[in-house]
């Protein structure tokens, strides 16, 4: 889940909410700004408690599927070249972030509750009989129906995907925030 962090005090412009055209506020005059958004996986790594560690080796056999560049890196958000460009990227992120915030807390109440079941499912004692069996089976297809289920998969896709998304929306800004605040700077 996305966390905020304070911007920088040093005058980057790394907030994604739209700024009116003008001077601004008078010289030393206090201004708020919002805060600004980062995604838990942009911070320092730190293993959570309860987590099993990734595999490290890949199967020989397993052949990796390629991953197609998503259209908002081939060409639908180039590089952002002036602040009207800036304001529509800014626009985007916010609509589109909220969607992600949306569907990001539904997968997680339902993964929670697909995790609850097959705890639950695995602690059972084994089966005395075959109807016991075959009611244990059936349960167990059901589990694995819903967790292969293709809404939840396309919720999962269209999550990664805005993700990495935003992501990229973020970057092109602050890429451009970054390039205009160098340019305005003087350094002794």
């Amino acid at each position: 889940m996305p966390t905020r962090e304070p911007p920088h005090a040093h005058g980057s412009r790394g907030d994604l909410q739209f700024r009116p055209p003008g001077p601004g506020p008078p010289p030393g005059a206090h201004r708020a700004r919002p805060k600004k958004i980062v995604f838990e996986d942009e911070l320092p790594s730190r293993p959570r408690p309860g987590t099993k560690k990734p595999v490290e080796s890949i199967p020989g056999e397993h052949m990796p599927r390629p991953h197609p560049v998503p259209d908002y890196e081939l060409s639908k958000y180039p590089p952002v070249s002036s602040e009207r460009e800036r304001s529509c990227y800014a626009a985007v992120f916010q609509d589109q972030y909220s969607e992600f915030l949306e569907l990001q807390q539904e997968l997680r109440s339902t993964q929670a509750k697909l995790q609850q079941l097959e705890a639950l499912l695995t602690s059972l004692p084994p089966p005395h009989s075959q109807k016991e069996a075959q009611v244990a089976a059936r349960v167990w297809r059901e589990f694995e129906k819903k967790r292969t289920d293709p809404g939840f998969l396309d919720k999962q896709a269209r999550c990664r995907y805005l993700k990495g998304k935003l992501r990229h929306l973020k970057a092109q800004i602050q890429k451009f925030d970054n390039r205009e605040d160098s340019e305005g700077s003087v350094y002794f």
